[in-house]
């Protein structure tokens, strides 16, 4: 019991940081999208590319490309649906969890001038939310933050493996695009090479 409970914390622990590193990355490419889209189109500008012929020529292949984004998102919540529903049918300890977490965190057992009531409010909000969409990292982030104890720690560990594979292969996907790729760049070079790449995948360009 003491070294799965353990294990379950490493497992945390590492949830954690792979979110923060995500939230991190994902705030990096959005503000960088706009200012790689000013930096191509300028430098195709200053070399002749003809941006809108290469669109002509290769629509079919852009809108390939965008097809599997939007497919990569589809099957990330098909995937997660698919795991939640597996757990909710054949576990009774993750809904003890929840349960476990009203009976302490639930806003209306404390008074309306407790100190704690907007925490409470604020996590009791974020462990529904998880619990409702399958987001164990986030349950059980709030387990550990409010010391409540899980009568079992194996169903947990499960779950966060799951939540650390998902994680992870998001961070993969948005550090795979031109933007965030755009914000790695040390040099003028670089940032040409990535703009070479980026034509040469979106539109066959060979340039």
């Amino acid at each position: 019991m003491k070294k799965d409970k353990f294990k379950f914390l490493k497992l945390l622990n590492e949830y954690r940081s792979i979110e923060y590193e995500l939230k991190y990355v994902k705030a990096a490419v959005e503000d960088a999208h706009l200012e790689f889209e000013i930096y191509y189109k300028t430098w195709c500008a200053n070399n002749g590319v003809d941006l809108d012929e290469l669109n002509r020529r290769n629509q079919r292949k852009v809108d390939l490309i965008f097809m599997e984004n939007k497919s990569h998102a589809i099957k990330q919540g098909l995937m997660l649906a698919s795991f939640k529903e597996e757990k909710q049918k054949t576990n009774s300890n993750l809904k003890q969890v929840f349960k476990s977490i009203a009976r302490k965190l639930h806003p209306d057992l404390l008074s309306r001038d407790d100190p704690r009531l907007e925490e409470y409010e604020e996590d009791f909000k974020k462990a529904s939310r998880a619990n409702e969409e399958g987001l164990w990292g986030e349950l059980f982030d709030v387990v550990d933050r409010h010391g409540i104890n899980l009568k079992s720690y194996k169903d947990a560990i499960e779950c966060l493996k799951f939540d650390i594979k998902r994680l992870q292969e998001d961070l993969r996907k948005e550090k795979s695009t031109y933007s965030w790729l755009y914000t790695e760049a040390e040099s003028e070079e670089q940032r040409i090479g990535i703009v070479k790449t980026f034509l040469r995948h979106l539109f066959g360009w060979e340039g």
